[in-house]
Order: structure tokens, then sequence, then C-alpha cells
């Protein structure tokens, strides 16, 4: 997962609306919207700030990296995979994708 999409993810979990977690760190709703989105770059000061309202360590804010890059390394390595499979596993991911 990236930075913006573990944000959001975290916010959900906690049953926050992007509003009220903009409110707890002070900042507006459309700014932190363009952080979750990665369209804002994240200062450390706001880092700090989100992982306090979120309850986590500012380095789960920005892990998720290696997530991505296992997923990748098996997609790339699926080549036995049947093509019918193949499709299964883009449809799953898109739905989930989607979900998020």
């Amino acid at each position: 997962m990236t930075l913006d999409l573990r944000i959001r993810a975290l916010r959900k979990e906690r049953g926050l609306t992007l509003a009220e977690l903009a409110c707890q760190i002070g900042v507006s709703a459309p700014h932190l919207s363009e952080v979750e989105r990665g369209k804002k770059n994240l200062n450390n000061h706001l880092l700090v700030r989100l992982a306090d309202a979120l309850e986590v360590k500012p380095q789960d804010l920005i892990s998720g990296d290696q997530e991505r890059d296992e997923l990748t390394e098996l997609l790339t390595t699926a080549s036995d995979l049947s093509d019918q499979d193949l499709e299964r596993l883009l449809a799953f991911a898109k739905a989930l994708q989607n979900s998020v």
C-alpha cells in the first residue's frame, strides 16, 4: 500500500470521516483529501499529527511499499497461472481497489 492508501484505510478502520480527521489534526478536509490521494506532500509535523490521531506510529503510515513490492513480485512470477486465472486475479484486484 502507498502512503495515501494507508492513511485512508486507517481512517476508515477508525470509523472517522475525512472531515473529522481533518478537524482533529488541524487541517481542512480538502487539504487532507489531497494528502490521502497523493496530490499534496506530507510534512513531518502533519505526519506526526496524523499518526497520533490514528493511534499509530508515524512509520506505520509510511509503511506498505514492501507489501506492494511483494505483490508485484508475485504477479510477475505468476507465469504458471492460466489466462482465466489471471483474469480472475485482475477482477479481484479491481474489486478490492474499488472497495477501499
